[in-house]
């Protein structure tokens, strides 16, 4: 049986290739998402299995966990961590409402999602996790604050997870892309949310901007045996754009 990948917030962008990529490279894709018509849209694409799962809601992760082991013949071998939301603002100006729902999808359910594939990863004797973080995790933005803050504890977690797993085979690594086009697809919930417009962006030094195909083959790369020894790391995929000396206006 082919190994089994999950994939959560693989409806669209950067979830949306790596269910792509991972299927072209043999996997068993199982991938979640709120929204069912794009999900059926890309399960009906990539022959991959969609579950639906709001991220917010404990009880379905767990049992999106528990779905996708199954369809793996129980077995999972690679979470890519992808969910998530972003609001615009600064840390002063970010509501309490808004604050606590970027902890909760972008990283409790992580946090959720990683430790139940975990204990199942550790128990199998292999396994990879790889969160899907964001440049904002590693140098905060500061109109994007609260997500910043979020997409640091994405890194923090691969790294504990790294240290407890390495003893039992199971590695967990961050990927912090920069802007990636197409932007953030949006998606309101009970309040306004911040949709990045490339138009705005500064090009990176290496002229142009990343795509879901660049995260999507790092993704395929640290889940694969060539990438055995590599565990606790963070991937800043960017084009350059944090390395580069800025002149002052």
């Amino acid at each position: 049986m082919s190994s089994l990948a999950l994939v959560t917030g693989g409806t669209s962008g950067i979830g949306r290739a790596c269910v792509e990529r991972l299927r072209r490279d043999g996997y068993t894709v199982v991938f979640t998402g709120r929204d069912a018509g794009r999900g059926a849209a890309v399960a009906a694409t990539t022959g991959a299995t969609f579950l639906r799962c709001d991220a917010r809601d404990r009880r379905q992760i767990a049992d999106s966990v528990a779905q996708a082991h199954e369809l793996g013949g129980g077995r999972i071998d690679l979470l890519v961590g992808n969910a998530g939301v972003l609001i615009a603002g600064s840390i002063a100006e970010t509501p309490l409402a808004a604050f606590r729902e970027l902890v909760e999808v972008n990283l409790t359910a992580l946090f959720l999602y990683s430790r139940a594939c975990f204990a199942l990863m550790r128990e199998q004797g292999s396994g990879s996790l790889v969160h899907i973080s964001s440049d904002t995790g590693i140098r905060g933005i500061h109109d994007l604050a609260a997500y910043s803050v979020t997409k640091a504890g994405a890194v923090m977690l691969s790294e504990l997870f790294a240290g407890e797993g390495a003893r039992h085979g199971v590695r967990a690594n961050a990927i912090c892309p920069g802007d990636v086009e197409p932007g953030v697809q949006a998606t309101p919930v009970g309040h306004e949310h911040h949709a990045e417009d490339p138009a705005g962006w500064d090009l990176p030094p290496n002229g142009r901007f990343g795509t879901g195909q660049d995260i999507a083959a790092a993704v395929a790369w640290l889940a694969s045996p060539e990438a055995s020894h590599i565990t606790g790391a963070t991937l800043r995929i960017d084009g350059g754009a944090n390395v580069v000396l800025r002149a002052r206006s």
